[in-house]
Order: structure tokens, then sequence, then C-alpha cells
């Protein structure tokens, strides 16, 4: 499917923000949770909870660039 105009794009891309945020709200829960004693699994999804994070910054430069230049 061809992206129409510029707010089409940048629904997109906050669907997709939404999306990476949702996914580092679930393994922050997970690194939370009492029931999971591991520590070396508790650094893993605190570990990949930033990187998503990280991702959710990366997807708002984009819409900033489409919102600023396009």
């Amino acid at each position: 499917m061809a992206v129409k105009n510029k707010e089409e794009l940048i629904r997109g891309f906050n669907q997709m923000k939404a999306l990476e945020k949702e996914a580092e709200n679930f393994y922050l829960q997970v690194f939370s949770d009492d029931r999971v004693e591991s520590g070396e699994v508790k650094t893993v999804f605190k570990r990949i909870a930033g990187d998503e994070n990280r991702h959710t910054e990366i997807v708002q430069k984009i819409i900033n660039i489409i919102s600023n230049v396009l």
C-alpha cells in the first residue's frame, strides 16, 4: 500500500511508537514482578525495556523529521 500523504505517514509512525511503548511497559512489568526471582531474567527484561524506549525515541525523531521536512 502506498503512503498517500504526510498525515498518513505520521499516523503510521505514531502507531509504531505506541507499539514500542507498549512493549517497553510489558518488559518493565516482568522486570518489576515479584514472582520473577531470577536476577538474570530481571536484568535481561530491564535491558530489553531500555531498548524499546530507545526505539520509541528513534520513531519520535522520524516523526519530527517528517513533520518538519516533508
